[in-house]
């Protein structure tokens, strides 16, 4: 491998920039409740704040009950229009896309760079090899390009494939078998960086990449899944990859 290491990819989320500073659940009742005093301020009749977070909510069961056999990704757009659609809201001016934006910003103001995000996607740079990003995320794609060319990481990328953009998500191969042919290298000639054992070391592995657990306190480890390697820390990552 030491040889033939021609790329490295990387998940997104809790290993190059963290999304979970706050649970996932506060996360959804802050955008919610934001979201709610933004329709709120354009004068439209709404429910009462329960019954539109409950709905709203709804709407997002439905669509993730949907891909969970299938792993088409769903489209946090489309979430949205049914849920503006069933509320009686115009979905043809501005009011509809700003309400995205206005989900979306609770959980774009706590996200972080991960520790040694920067440093270790330079180190790989600098040794010649292209970096990927393969990221899961019913979130549009331009959402987090913006979060990634904040922290300044996207210099650093030579392909990037959002699940919401792709429309399957991983451990879907194709998603995969595309940033592949992207960064024109053979599967075999990669490995793939990320913190959950299904998605993203099973799901690397398939295709014939190897799969780097990146640790993440929390995370369910118990599946019979072998990564490649693991690293506590991306400072880590450099001895890790070139001993495989």
């Amino acid at each position: 491998m030491k040889k033939r290491l021609k790329a490295v990819l990387f998940d997104m989320g809790s290993t190059l920039l963290e999304f979970e500073n706050s649970t996932w659940d506060v996360l959804r009742r802050l955008s919610a409740e934001t979201g709610y005093e933004f329709l709120k301020e354009k004068n439209l009749t709404l429910p009462n704040l329960e019954e539109f977070s409950n709905a709203l909510s709804a709407e997002f069961l439905k669509a993730r009950s949907e891909i969970e056999q299938s792993l088409k990704e769903m489209k946090f757009e489309k979430v949205i229009f049914d849920f503006f659609t069933k509320l009686n809201l115009s979905t043809s001016d501005g009011i509809y896309g700003s309400f995205l934006e206005v989900y979306y910003q609770p959980v774009t103001d706590q996200v972080t760079l991960v520790d040694g995000a920067e440093k270790v996607l330079k180190f790989f740079k600098e040794k010649n090899l292209k970096i990927g990003l393969i990221s899961n995320t019913i979130f549009p794609e331009e959402f987090h390009l913006r979060e990634l060319k904040r922290f300044g990481l996207f210099p650093y990328l030579d392909a990037h494939f959002f699940s919401s953009a792709v429309g399957f998500r991983k451990p879907h191969p194709q998603i995969f078998q595309l940033a592949s042919e992207k960064l024109k290298v053979d599967p075999s000639d990669a490995v793939f960086v990320g913190d959950r054992l299904e998605e993203d070391v099973g799901g690397a592995q398939k295709v014939g990449m190897k799969g780097i657990l990146k640790y993440h306190q929390g995370r369910d480890y118990t599946l019979p899944i072998t990564p490649d390697g693991q690293v506590m820390e991306l400072k880590e990552l450099p001895e890790v990859v070139f001993n495989l």
